[in-house]
């Protein structure tokens, strides 16, 4: 039963076909068997989950109504606050602070039935693409141990992979919740900035405007991530806050795929994806025009101005407030490294960044003249620029007349341990959906193939160096495809991973 969707143990648990006490056992035993290997979890609550799951049989017996994820288990990131655990991401100054409520968007699953199991890791202030901290340690990929489970919702993509949980509450400001979900082979939903709260959670770039971090969901199969969806975008519980939008969420399943038209944006012109990344997306697009979708290829080269706009964004303030948050506390090397970067004089960045070009270190030397401090004068003109990107790829868009865009979430599979600190360029895929505040989602279509590990030519620059070795011994890794589409339009999002979820292989990590 650890191998059911989400959706279909909602639906034998409603039926009485099986317990909701057995269900959670056997997820329980397979977090106790896996999770040694993983190290996936930042905290547990198994006894009390099977308690939960007693009284949820108890309730059924009786001929009770019960919410949609009745006995569904779940896990939830380590940022989101519930009562009686902490939500330290990863910062000593803040293991010891325990939550005495638990915030609305998880409150909102627990009402619908869904039994919490426990919270899991993120990389240390949620502020990179691979999943580790000085106080829980590092989270392990289920397809290989020595590969990274991404971040920052790393620990949940993990252990959802791993099949011990089956549906997980994330967060994405960079890729957070498609990065992990690609590198981990399960599906994931960013949905449009502002459908949820972020109200509830440990916050990172406080008071930052720039882009706005997006709640959603991980699991293994579309149909997952929509009935997640639909409990957690009901607004009748009276805590829909001023900051959002409380639009209609819309049924993917009314979506004719034979009716879209279909952008593939394969390269963005500065990081190639690799060769399994490519044929994934090729891929993709030959299964939808099966499908009677119509495919048109987008020329979009923006990867540099997109990575710059972000990292400039972000990092606007010189990393000051990260700085702030994680003083006292022990810092992971590369947050080191981050805040160094940022804090650095502009005398010192320009000497950094000269030394580097000379060096042959195109892409580094980019990245650290990005995350320069800004003036507010400055900061405005970035802000202008995001919203010029923004009216560019919605015209794009609307004079080709396209619905949706698929294309490569990362330029490759999941990097080695500690690799990723140098790879920020390849991101630039999963960047621009939240530069734009539109929905995104991955779902997994295959896996690297062996002769597509050594494709990359020999360069002195380090960037290329380090993707030439993630590819390397990569064959067999999970190969996601991105879908984005404009704002709420999650259906059309869904609809098309629902497409390509029904034609690809299932994978399943080898752990």
């Amino acid at each position: 039963m650890i191998d059911w969707s989400a959706a279909e143990i909602a639906r034998r648990i409603a039926a009485k076909s099986i317990s909701a006490q057995d269900v959670c056992q056997a997820f329980v035993t397979r977090c106790q068997a896996v999770n040694p290997q993983l190290n996936a979890f930042t905290w547990q609550r198994f006894e009390q989950a099977l308690s939960e799951a007693t009284s949820i049989d108890e309730r059924l017996a009786r001929g009770e109504t019960l919410g949609p994820l009745a006995g569904v288990p779940i896990t939830v990131k380590d940022c989101f606050y519930f009562a009686g655990s902490t939500a330290s991401i990863g910062l000593s100054t803040l293991q010891h602070e325990v939550s005495t409520e638990t915030g609305p968007l998880v409150q909102r699953l627990q009402r619908a039935g869904a039994i919490v199991l426990g919270k899991t890791n993120v990389p240390q202030l949620m502020a990179m693409h691979e999943c580790d901290n000085p106080v829980y340690g590092r989270t392990n990929n289920p397809w290989n141990l020595a590969r990274t489970c991404g971040g920052s919702s790393g620990g949940e993509a993990a252990i959802i992979a791993a099949r011990g949980s089956a549906l997980g509450l994330a967060n994405d400001l960079g890729g957070s919740i498609r990065l992990p979900a690609h590198f981990c082979g399960i599906a994931g939903l960013m949905p449009t900035a502002r459908r949820l709260p972020n109200a509830g959670t440990q916050s990172n770039f406080r008071g930052f405007e720039g882009m706005r971090s997006s709640v959603g969901p991980l699991g293994r199969q579309v149909a997952d991530l929509d009935l997640a969806m639909r409990v957690l975008a009901d607004y009748s519980d009276d805590q829909a806050l001023p900051e959002i939008v409380p639009w209609p969420w819309r049924d993917y399943r009314a979506v004719d795929i034979g009716k879209l038209r279909i952008g593939l944006w394969l390269d963005d012109g500065y990081l190639s994806p690799s060769p399994a990344l490519q044929r994934a997306t090729r891929a993709a697009a030959d299964s939808l025009a099966n499908a009677g979708a119509t495919i048109e290829e987008l020329h979009f080269p923006r990867g540099e101005e997109i990575l710059d706009l972000y990292i400039g964004l972000i990092e606007a303030d010189g990393c000051a407030d990260l700085r702030r948050i994680a003083a006292s506390s022990q810092l992971d090397w590369r947050i080191s490294r981050m805040l160094t970067v940022g804090g650095l004089s502009r005398v010192s960045r320009a000497a950094v960044v000269g030394t580097l070009k000379m060096l042959g270190q195109g892409y580094l030397s980019r990245l650290i003249q990005a995350a320069r401090p800004r003036s507010a004068d400055e900061y405005w003109q970035l802000v202008r620029q995001r919203d010029a990107l923004r009216q560019e790829f919605r015209s794009l868009l609307e004079n080709k007349q396209l619905d949706t865009v698929i294309s490569p979430p990362h330029a490759l599979p999941a990097p080695q341990h500690t690799k990723a600190i140098d790879l920020m360029s390849a991101a630039s895929y999963a960047f621009l959906p939240n530069l734009l505040g539109w929905p995104a989602g991955v779902t997994p279509v295959t896996s690297v193939a062996a002769t597509e590990q050594n494709a990359r030519k020999l360069s002195r620059d380090r960037v290329l160096q380090q993707a030439m070795a993630v590819d390397a011994e990569s064959a067999g890794l999970p190969v996601g495809v991105q879908v984005i589409a404009p704002a709420w339009r999650e259906d059309v999002v869904l609809a098309v991973m629902n497409a390509l979820e029904q034609v690809s292989p299932k994978l399943r990590a080898v752990i």
